[in-house]
């Protein structure tokens, strides 16, 4: 079968102050035991998948030293054959798999960038999160603007295509001219995808609690909807298409490994807290970092979690991933899938959004309109 492979590098140079994902500062001694650990786990994986895509998320795998990349790299190609070729193209393809890794713009001018496309990499993405310094300081970020680009210029020097942004908005203090600010100097910087994202407080951030004691404060929600319709005005203007809420991508470059968790799409994943995806069933390995790589380093298994999704947890994740695509979800695609018609036997509802004017029917398709974006998870309970 085709699936993606995700490979999660917990690793960081430090945590940032809003983030709550499976991460730990670097250390030479874990990372190295870590790493050896996840080869182990690739090699031992008992599905035999063609990947699509890959890609090595984190943390931040770039803090990793170029040995360690290269051993997880070189396990994916042993185990499922990426390429045989060492320009990462697979034999009688015509495209090769898009293969992404993550990157702090801080970590990238130690980075040997011709390496890693040896490897087969042709994607990097790079949180540059704001190009404001005080933003950036109060967010916890070790990077500064001038990074983003300094960044960006070394990954193109080294035949990185490919270069995604991300960015995030509705900061504690921040206002529209800032987050514009931010806006313009990614554009300037031409990178072929841009990720956009609100500020989630987390429960058990330095910043979630900042904000509950007053120290900080959020925008207010009519600010947090201007800045996201001016991003999406501000972005489509200087040529990027919105193909999922929080996406956006010059033509062709679409991220396809996020496509195909939209789509329902097969994936295996490996690491620490990694989710897999496939046969009907999700799996989720051990969250920590100590623990799995004690049971998956040793040749156990560093399963957690295992579900087998019912026909109707299937329906409604169906829904609610298709609808966050920008082209919504198809009914034939759904009829295919589950055999009736959402049309039919979600009518009411369906009518009743359409006469709210939060989604809209055409072309055989069921799609958010822009008011929908604004209030997409009310609108996805009401098809539920």
């Amino acid at each position: 079968m085709r699936a993606g492979i995700y490979v999660h590098i917990p690793f960081c140079p430090g945590k940032c102050r809003y983030c709550s994902f499976n991460s730990v500062p670097y250390d030479d001694q874990a990372a190295k035991l870590y790493v050896d650990a996840l080869v182990r786990e690739i090699e031992t994986c008992p599905v035999d998948v063609e990947p699509s895509i890959i890609y090595i998320g984190g943390g931040t795998p770039t803090t990793l030293p170029a040995d360690g990349l290269a051993s997880v790299i070189g396990a994916i190609n042993g185990r499922f054959g990426l390429w045989n070729e060492p320009t990462g193209h697979k034999s009688g393809d015509i495209v090769p798999p898009e293969f992404t890794i993550e990157a702090n713009p801080g970590t990238v001018s130690g980075l040997d960038v011709k390496a890693l496309t040896a490897l087969g990499v042709n994607r990097v993405s790079l949180g540059a999160q704001s190009f404001s310094p005080s933003e950036l300081a109060m967010l916890g970020r070790l990077h500064g603007p001038a990074d983003v680009a300094h960044a960006a210029g070394t990954l193109r020097r080294g035949g990185i295509t490919n270069i995604s942004l991300d960015l995030i908005y509705s900061l504690p203090g921040q206002d529209m001219r800032s987050w514009k600010e931010s806006l313009a100097q990614t554009v300037d910087l031409n990178p072929e995808h841009i990720s956009m994202y609100d500020l989630t407080l987390e429960e058990g951030t330095p910043l979630y609690s900042e904000v509950r004691a007053g120290r900080l404060v959020m925008p207010p929600e009519p600010v947090q909807v201007e800045m996201y319709l001016c991003a999406v005005d501000f972005l489509e203007t200087a040529g990027y298409r919105r193909y999922e809420i929080s996406n956006f991508a010059r033509p062709g470059f679409a991220c396809r490994h996020n496509i195909n968790y939209w789509d329902c799409g097969e994936y295996l994943g490996f690491g620490a807290g990694a989710h897999s995806y496939a046969g009907g069933r999700r799996t989720k390995n051990i969250d920590g970092i100590t623990y799995y790589t004690a049971a998956a380093g040793a040749g156990g298994p560093s399963l957690a979690e295992s579900e087998e999704l019912s026909p109707g947890d299937m329906e409604r994740e169906f829904i609610m991933l298709g609808l966050r695509k920008a082209a919504g979800l198809e009914f034939a695609e759904f009829r295919r899938r589950f055999g009736h018609d959402l049309a039919e036997s979600r009518r009411e509802a369906i009518a009743r959004l359409e006469g709210a004017g939060l989604v809209e029917t055409s072309g055989g398709r069921l799609r958010l309109t822009m008011s929908g974006v604004l209030v997409s998870n009310a609108v996805i309970r009401e098809l539920f």
